[in-house]
């Protein structure tokens, strides 16, 4: 008997069936960033225009910020990819120019600055023309500098401002955008042609002139990164580069010192301080039709809740302790609820296995709970038994007894 292929829908199929459906379509508009940047990776960002257009600003802008910023692997802090920044652009040029621009003024100016910044020259027209008639032949820097400037072969002047750029590379969508700001935005325009005009011209007179200006563009980038992630942690993501910080302290700590603590760690500790739980927006549950669509998409989505019921044949003194917990005392439950995310934020930003693909938020999870349960077995071995609430020691002990064991 000849067994039946189910064929999974094409990515322009399920673009299809969601815009095709006012009730999928009201559906989207309230979907988590998280899961919209998986149906639009599935989809292909270039084919998403239509998507593009149903989403609220917010979601447009917290999709974007997510998908904008990668990190080639766990553990590294995630940087801005001008390009793909570029892509977005691009889509949303191809919605409408009005459409874009007023998109892009909504957006971080610091953002705009570091993109542009990176794929551009801006210069004053007369002060360029200043600089080609005066040229000095003791000044070698500021010689190279004008010859840069003179060789670019693409360029848009606007007002008294010259926009250049030696590579085709992107330049219509980068070009068109500033239009689109000239016509709708033009007090933004002209804050960051200013910003662009400073960046370009930023202590050329002086001798490290170059140094100090590719400075300037590090000091923004990082400045930026910076911002971004105070703004994730008050949502309770953890950075990789904090993630890694807290794994180092537990594989450089010795056992005992991690069961005698008797205050927290420096990581977990302002990881809490910082946390805003207020900004957390519960994501809705998907409904079956969207579900089952996007399952049979290849869209993986994860927003099942923590299960407190052990699996079949297993025991599991975390999850036992917690599902009496939230009986007895659910204000303390939601707190411990809390010390669960951060673990797996920690696992899914610090952590891959063997060098592996980052552990998926459900994997992390049952990653957290494993090691709680074999990091009680080890303190109770040592004859130093840990609360049952105690979630975070609890992960310290199994981690360095099993992860710490083997650097």
């Amino acid at each position: 008997m000849t067994k039946l292929l189910t064929q999974r829908p094409s990515p322009q199929t399920l673009l299809t069936q969601i815009i095709s459906n006012n009730q999928l379509v009201t559906e989207v508009q309230s979907l988590d960033a998280g899961t919209l940047k998986k149906i639009i990776r599935r989809i292909g960002l270039e084919d998403s225009s239509e998507l593009l257009m149903l989403l609220t600003s917010e979601q447009l802008q917290e999709v974007m910020d997510l998908d904008v910023w990668t990190s080639p692997r766990a553990g590294v802090d995630e940087e801005l990819d001008p390009e793909r920044f570029c892509t977005w652009l691009e889509m949303l040029l191809e919605i409408g120019s009005d459409f874009a621009a007023d998109k892009v003024a909504e957006m971080d100016e610091d953002l705009l600055a570091s993109v542009f910044s990176s794929l551009v020259m801006v210069m004053n027209s007369d002060e360029l023309a200043a600089m080609s008639e005066n040229i000095d032949e003791d000044d070698s820097f500021r010689n190279r500098y004008l010859e840069k400037a003179l060789e670019s072969i693409y360029s848009l002047e606007i007002d008294d401002s010259l926009v250049m750029t030696k590579s085709s590379y992107q330049w219509d969508t980068l070009s068109n955008t500033l239009i689109g700001l000239q016509k709708k935005h033009r007090d933004l325009l002209d804050r960051l042609l200013r910003r662009l005009e400073l960046i370009t011209f930023d202590q050329i007179d002086e001798y490290d002139g170059l140094s100090n200006l590719l400075r300037e563009r590090e000091f923004l980038k990082e400045d930026l990164r910076d911002r971004r992630e105070q703004r994730r942690e008050q949502e309770g993501y953890v950075s990789p580069s904090a993630a890694v910080s807290f794994l180092k302290l537990i594989e450089q700590s010795s056992l005992q010192d991690l069961l005698q603590a008797s205050e927290a760690d420096p990581v977990s500790k302002m990881y809490f301080r910082n946390f805003k739980p207020q900004k957390i927006r519960p994501a809705a549950p998907l409904s079956d039709e969207l579900s089952q669509l996007l399952k049979t998409s290849g869209v993986r989505t994860e927003s099942s809740p923590l299960q407190l019921n052990a699996p079949s044949g297993s025991v599991s003194e975390t999850r036992a302790s917690l599902a009496s917990l939230r009986e007895k005392d659910p204000e303390l439950f939601s707190q411990k609820i809390l010390e669960l995310n951060f673990l797996a934020n920690v696992l899914v930003s610090g952590y891959a296995p063997q060098g592996k693909r980052r552990l998926r938020p459900v994997e992390a999870l049952e990653f957290v709970l494993k090691t709680c349960d074999h990091g009680r077995r080890v303190a109770v071995k040592a004859q130093q038994p840990i609360h049952p609430e105690n979630l975070i020691k609890a992960f310290q002990a199994g981690w360095k007894d099993t992860q710490g064991s083997k650097k």
